[in-house]
């Protein structure tokens, strides 16, 4: 029991990729004012492999999903979206149905709006309905008209899905962040090791260089620990 302390636990914690980041950067703040100088030796290789560590976040999916070089958001696919059936209204369907108004029923169940100003809960239903009545019919514009509004609704239909991972409290231990996230728990490391020395006489001073309450809650984590049959994450001192 006693030797986890002893223990790299910044390798252990439970964070996605921007808390760790947040966290860091707390700690790296926390060593710029006149602090001991052995303290602020340790800034230098902390900040390295923080920027290490960002560098490795530009353009991909963090554990929080969230950011993509070239992936649309649910508005701006939507936004393409709801632009096409415009489009197809103003140019196909609005013409169409002056001769043959029964068929606007069939398009527009909910009105043009129905579909345009749809809520989320909604539109994935409204759009494929839309979607197959266009695809189905005996025209060829319609039916050309059908298969880029389908292109358009997949995109939605993946960002959407996008949106909803990210929203997910992803908690990961910082070894699964890959290398540069070990590399940068191994700097707080030493930080957290020269804050002991330095506060020897005083330890309970060492954790204020650290902002633990970015963190998800230990105690939280501990009961999934327990529920999985997993061992939990081990106290921080």
């Amino acid at each position: 029991m006693y030797e986890e302390r002893y223990d790299n636990h910044f390798r252990r914690l439970q964070a996605s990729r921007d808390a760790f980041a947040a966290f860091a950067d707390y700690t790296a703040e926390a060593l710029k004012p006149a602090v001991a100088k052995l303290l602020r030796d340790e800034r230098p290789a902390l900040l390295s492999a923080l920027t290490a560590f960002r560098q490795g976040l530009s353009g991909r999916t963090s554990g929080s999903g969230q950011r993509q070089s070239g992936t649309q958001t649910e508005d701006q696919a939507f936004a393409a979206l709801k632009a096409q059936v415009q489009a197809t209204d103003k140019k196909l369907l609005a013409p169409r149905f002056y001769d043959l108004p029964t068929e606007r029923a069939l398009f527009y169940p909910d009105k043009l709006s129905g579909l345009t100003q749809a809520p989320k809960s909604k539109r994935l239903t409204r759009y494929t309905a839309y979607v197959e009545q266009l695809e189905t019919h005996t025209d060829a514009a319609l039916k050309a008209a059908g298969q880029q509004t389908r292109a358009l609704l997949a995109a939605y239909t993946a960002a959407t899905a996008q949106k909803n991972q990210g929203a997910k409290t992803i908690r990961d231990t910082i070894s699964a962040l890959g290398p540069d996230a070990v590399a940068l728990a191994d700097a707080l490391w030493n930080v957290h090791c020269a804050a002991l020395y330095v506060h020897r006489l005083e330890p309970a001073k060492a954790p204020s260089y650290f902002d633990y309450d970015k963190l998800p809650n230990r105690s939280s984590a501990r009961v999934a620990a327990r529920k999985a049959g997993t061992p939990p994450p081990p106290p921080i001192s």
